[in-house]
Formats: C-alpha cells, structure tokens, sequence
C-alpha cells in the first residue's frame, strides 16, 4: 500500500506533478526534486517562505528537470529541504520535518529531506538533490538509501540555486543501485570510461572512531566489495582527510561562498530563519572579512589538501568509509547533541566535497529492520561509472550483508 504523501510530508505547499515523454529511458519511472530546481512559472522556496515571497516566479525550467521529463521519468512533486540547503539535520525547513519511514526515530537528514523522505516513502523511484557538504549523503544514510554525488561538474548545474558553487553537486537517490546509474546515463550521457578499480581500502582509523554496527557493516561491504572486483583489501590511515582542521578549511572556504551569493539576502531577512541556521550564516558574514591574506591561506590549503588526496586516492582506488559516525539524526536528541552530529558528517563529507571526487552511499539494512547502515564508497574524480558499477553489483548480493 503506498504511504499517504501527507503522513510523509515530503513535498512543499505549492508543489507540482509533470508527466514525462510517452518514450526514454527512464519511461515509467517517477522523480521527486529537492525545491531549488528552477521550473517555468513555479516559486522555489529555497527551504523557506520568506525565500518564496521575495523572489519571482522561474521563466526557464531547469535542464536537470527537462533531462528527465524528455528521458520519460514522470515528476511526482517539489519536495521540502532545509532552510536555504545550510543544514544537515532536516528539522529547518519549510513546515513540519518529512517523517523518516526507514526509522521514524530519526530526522530524514539533510538538506535534500524531502527527496530522501519521498523515495524512502515509496512515493517515487528516483529522488532528485543538491549536495555542498553531505546533502545527499546524509539523507541516503538516514534514510536507508542508495545514492550518488557525483563528481563535481558531472552534471551541470544550471537552474539550480546555489549554496557554494565551488562545492555545490547535483545528486540522485534511489531504492536501488541500478536505478541510480539509469539516471546518471540520462544526465551525464557523455562520460568516457574511467579506471576500472584495482584495490579497495578500508578506512580503519576513521571507521573506529564510529559505532560498532557501523565498522562491522564497513568491513562486510569492504570486503564483498573487494571479492566483487577481485582485487587486494587494504587498509588506509585516512584520518588526515577528515580531520578537525580539515572541517575548520571547509568550513571557511564553503562560508564566504556563502556570505558571497546570499549576504545581502540574509542581511535582510536573517531574523526569519532558524537559530542553528542563522548563527552559521553569521560566521560566514565574519569569514567573509578575513584579510586577502588568509584567505589566500586557505586557498593555498585547499590545494595542498587535492594534491595529497591524489596521492592516496588515485584513478582505480575505492574508499570506503563512514558516512556518519553515529545512528543519526535523533529527533529526541537536544540541539548540542545535533551540532556534535552534523560537525562529525561535515568532516566526513570533506574529502568529496573539497576534491570534487565522486562519493556513493551504499545501505544495508540491520537483521531485526529497526534501522539501515548507510557506508561510504569514494574513488578518484570521474570514477563515477564504475563506482556505480561496483554499487550495482554489491546490490545484487545485499541481502548477505545483514548485520
């Protein structure tokens, strides 16, 4: 029986349903798109009313959202996200928090909620996000998803309101691997072929800094992951990359991109956004005044940082790690609770985000249903094909990798 949208809520109030092409690839199946897709005549919220009522309607509609109509997908509706996508919770956005029917203890994750909540919902086949800093990631693991961000520029992103544009990924959630890759070949239809992968890594120092179902799902996908490819399983010190300081350099370069695009907006009708939100937002209005000269620091950082992730990561090399630390995000939990939650995933996102490699999300389900695992699986930029490959196949074998 298919859950009632009102009971998920996943979708925002002025929501819009389109029937796709009568042929394409994708004919039958059906999408959701987090609301800052632009489409012809609709008010993207932006994750807030306020964003809507001081912005006009779109008169282009996003080649994102034309991609999968024209590819026969049918748009089931706009779905709800956090305020401004400045979140990693899903408790900011616009209205009630989408119900998580994966685990209805917790928050769908953020800020691509509502997508996350339709799809895990069973509302849609194919749920359509954005991802700065674990947008989609998060939500995947949240909400016992499989997805993908892609490798940065994959698919492009016009018709989408930005975050960060340095950081700032088009990304797809699905109930399966395979659907997934259906949709990246829609998307992305020109990609050459990358590495075929040659080792796999399991990420031991990071993975036990997490919870015990976690690194014990972790090595179980590392490994069929491994047998899969028949390639060596080695193990890497990856702690470097997902460090305190390298949260504080993705925190400082990703806040002055976003002072830089949304300052004057936020100036204007900051009061009307939520306390977490707005108190980010505030930093990034004082990064944004830093001297030319750390801010030349960081850039120079960030570049250091690529080097030394090509030097670990190289073309044919598969991550994998943990996409959260923790079962998470508690709605019982307490606001200090939340923060410590989203700085361990923001750090987690890192290495993706700063580097622009693509990062899947593999979900495993517990034994006794009360809740899912989401692993992460990271390779060189382009990868992305064969990364899904890989996802594809570990699907074919998922129910052997219960805990």
């Amino acid at each position: 029986m298919t859950p009632d949208p009102t009971d998920v809520g996943a979708f925002v109030p002025n929501s819009v349903a389109i029937s796709g092409s009568e042929e394409g690839s994708l004919r039958g199946r059906t999408f959701v798109a987090k609301d800052l897709f632009s489409l012809a005549g609709h008010r993207s919220s932006f994750g807030h009313e306020r964003w809507r009522a001081t912005h006009p309607e779109a008169t282009a509609t996003s080649p994102v959202l034309t991609g999968m109509l024209d590819a026969g997908a049918d748009l089931v509706g706009l779905t709800k996200m956090d305020q401004l996508a400045y979140s990693l919770i899903g408790n900011v956005g616009e209205g009630a928090p989408p119900r998580n029917a994966c685990d209805n203890r917790l928050f769908c994750g953020g800020s691509s909620s509502g997508s996350a909540a339709a799809v895990a919902a069973g509302l849609a086949d194919i749920g359509l996000g954005t991802d700065t800093a674990g947008s989609i990631r998060v939500p995947a693991a949240a909400c016992g998803l499989h997805s993908i961000r892609p490798s940065h520029g994959l698919i492009a992103p016009d018709g989408v309101i930005p975050l960060a544009p340095s950081f700032d990924v088009v990304g797809v959630f699905g109930l399966r691997p395979s659907t997934i890759a259906e949709v990246l070949r829609v998307l992305a239809p020109q990609v050459a072929a990358s590495a075929a992968p040659v080792v796999v890594k399991f990420a031991v120092d990071v993975f036990d800094t997490a919870d015990a179902d976690t690194a014990q799902i972790g090595r179980a996908v590392a490994d069929a992951a491994a047998d899969i490819l028949a390639v060596p399983l080695g193990e890497i010190e990856f702690g470097g990359f997902t460090s305190t300081d390298v949260g504080d350099l993705f925190a400082h370069l990703q806040g002055r991109e976003i002072w830089s695009h949304h300052g004057r907006w936020v100036e204007e009708h900051g009061s009307t956004l939520a306390d977490d939100v707005r108190s980010r937002l505030e930093r990034c209005e004082r990064l944004s005044r830093d001297p030319a000269e750390v801010k030349e620091q960081d850039h120079e950082e960030r570049l250091r940082y690529v080097r030394t992730f090509s030097g670990a990561v190289e073309p044919g090399t598969v991550v994998v790690l943990p996409v959260m630390l923790e079962h998470g995000p508690m709605r019982a939990w307490e606001d200090g609770q939340l923060a410590q939650f989203r700085s361990g995933c923001f750090r987690l996102a890192a290495p993706s985000s700063l580097t622009g490699a693509p990062q899947a999300v593999f979900s495993v389900r517990h034994h006794d249903e009360s809740r899912s695992v989401g692993i992460g699986l990271l390779t060189a930029p382009g990868g992305d094909f064969r990364l899904l490959d890989l996802m594809v196949s570990l699907g074919e074998r998922g129910e052997n990798l219960t805990l």
